[in-house]
């Protein structure tokens, strides 16, 4: 990938961070008082477990290509 496919990516994976963001604002206001931590195997639950691991997903995404944004400029 050149700088620019690079940059690109970042973009985007940014862009799906701040989504997420949103949606976990959102879905924490409206379900925070459904959510029992003694019973973490409702609907409501797993709904919050798949998005938190998008979440994460991107956020290691957006490290790895930082770092390798870093290593191209050091080149």
């Amino acid at each position: 990938m050149d700088m620019n496919e690079l940059f690109a990516k970042r973009q985007n994976l940014v862009a799906q961070k701040m989504k997420l963001d949103k949606f976990f604002s959102m879905f924490l206001e409206k379900y925070e008082r459904k959510m029992d931590s003694d019973k973490p195997d409702t609907p409501i639950w797993k709904l919050y477990k798949q998005k938190f691991k998008e979440y994460d997903d991107i956020e290691y995404n957006i490290r790895t290509t930082d770092y390798y944004i870093a290593k191209y400029k050091n080149v």
